[in-house]
C-alpha cells in the first residue's frame, strides 16, 4: 500500500504532503521516547468566583505521524470519489478510494464476511488515542451510493466488480463503512532482520520482551512499539494482528502502525485465546501507557464512542464496553503479579 496523500484543506494537497513528511521525520525522531499523552483538560487551579477569571478548558490535540488526526480526517468527509481500487491480500473487502480534494483512504465496507466489522476500525481508532497512543491510522464512518463505487472503478480492478455487488451490504444503494487515512508507504517490519510476523521474527521479539533482556540498539524502537502493542491487541481482543500482514511500519523501520482491527472487541471479558497468549508472554511494557489505563475510566470510553457515531447506528454495545474494561483489568492484574516478582523498575522498562 503506497500512494501520495493530499488534505485537500486551505491550500490543497501540496501543503499536506509537506506536513505528512515533517511529521514522518519528527516520529522517528521521537520512537523511543515517551507516546503522545491522552488528552488533557486544563482547568483552573483555585475555587471560581466571581472574581476569578475562568480559562475555557483545553484538549490536546491527538496526532498520527505528527500531524493532528482533524486535519487528516477534514478531506475524508465529503469529498467526491475519482477512483477506486480493489486492495488484494486479504479474504475481506478493503478498498483504495482516492478523492477530487487529492486526500486518499482505505475503506472497509459492511460486507457479507462476517470477520470484518468496519464500525470496530474506527473504535481502536479512538480507543488508541484514549490510552495516549498514536499507532492506529485515524479513521471515521461514511456511506457511498454502490453506483459511485462501481463507476470509479480502476480498470486494473473492474475484475472484482461482481465480487463488490454480491458482497458489499447496500441499502437503497447506499454503502456504509469505514475510511482510514491512508499511510503514504508501509513496508515489513523486522527483528533479528527477521519479519516480525514471521515465525523467527515473533519468537525474537518475545525473547527481548523477557525482564531482564538486552535489547540490541538496532531492534529498540520496534520492540518498544511491538510491546505497546500486545497490549494494547489484548484490551481490545484483536486475534488478527499476527496472522500476516497486519503489522507493518514506517521506510525507515523505527514506526510500527496498528492496523487492520475490524476483528477486535467483542464480549469476552478474558479476550480472545490469540490476542491473550501473545500478551501473556510479554513481560516488560510501557510506564506511561500502564499508568493510563489504570486511570481510564467507563465514562471515557463512552464518551470517546458517543460522538460522530454516523453512519454507524452505534460502536459498540454495552456488554463489550463492560469487557473492554474487564480486559483492562485483568492486563493490570497480569502486569502487577510481574511487578511483585521481578520489581517495577524491571517490568516498566519502557518509558
Amino acid at each position: 500500500m503506497g500512494g501520495t496523500v493530499a488534505s485537500g484543506l486551505v491550500v490543497g494537497g501540496l501543503w499536506a504532503s509537506e506536513v505528512v513528511r515533517e511529521g514522518l521525520a519528527q516520529e522517528a525522531q521521537a520512537a523511543t521516547e515517551l507516546p503522545s499523552p491522552a488528552p488533557v483538560r486544563v482547568r483552573p487551579a483555585t475555587p471560581i468566583t466571581k472574581h476569578t477569571e475562568l480559562e475555557v478548558p483545553v484538549e490536546t490535540p491527538t496526532m498520527f505521524l505528527g500531524v493532528a488526526d482533524d486535519v487528516l480526517l477534514a478531506p475524508l468527509r465529503d469529498s467526491p470519489i475519482t477512483e477506486v481500487k480493489f486492495n488484494k491480500g486479504g479474504s475481506s473487502i478493503s478498498l483504495r478510494i482516492d478523492f477530487e480534494n487529492g486526500a486518499r483512504a482505505a475503506f472497509k465496507p459492511r460486507q457479507t464476511n462476517w470477520q470484518s466489522v468496519p464500525r470496530r476500525e474506527v473504535v481502536a481508532f479512538r480507543i488508541n488515542r484514549l490510552l495516549g497512543l498514536s499507532s492506529v491510522p485515524p479513521a471515521i464512518g461514511r456511506r457511498f451510493q454502490l453506483s459511485e463505487i462501481l463507476g470509479a472503478l480502476h480498470p486494473d480492478s473492474r475484475f472484482f466488480r461482481p465480487r463488490l455487488k454480491a458482497e458489499m451490504i447496500q441499502k437503497d444503494g447506499w454503502v456504509t463503512g469505514e475510511l482510514s487515512w491512508w499511510i503514504p508507504v508501509i513496508q515489513r517490519g523486522r527483528v533479528d532482520g527477521f519479519e516480525i510476523d514471521s515465525m523467527e521474527g515473533i519468537v525474537s521479539w518475545k525473547r527481548y520482551l523477557a525482564v531482564g533482556a538486552k535489547i540490541p540498539d538496532r531492534d529498540l524502537a520496534l520492540i518498544q512499539q511491538i510491546s505497546n502493542m500486545v497490549l494494547f491487541d489484548f484490551i481490545i481482543s484483536n486475534p488478527d494482528r499476527w496472522s500476516g500482514g497486519n503489522a507493518r511500519v514506517s521506510e525507515d523501520q523505527r514506526v510500527l502502525y496498528f492496523m487492520d482491527n475490524t476483528l477486535s472487541f467483542g464480549d469476552r471479558p478474558d479476550g480472545h485465546p490469540k490476542a491473550r497468549t501473545y500478551f501473556e508472554r510479554c513481560q516488560t511494557f510501557s510506564r506511561s501507557l500502564v499508568a493510563r489505563l489504570r486511570t481510564l475510566e467507563e465514562s471515557e470510553v463512552r464518551q470517546a464512542l458517543e460522538r460522530d457515531v454516523e453512519p454507524f447506528d452505534f460502536f459498540l454495545r454495552d456488554p463489550e464496553i463492560k469487557a473492554l474494561l474487564s480486559r483492562r483489568d485483568r492486563a493490570l492484574a497480569y502486569i502487577d503479579s510481574l511487578i511483585r516478582q521481578h520489581g517495577e523498575d524491571a517490568v516498566l522498562a519502557f518509558p
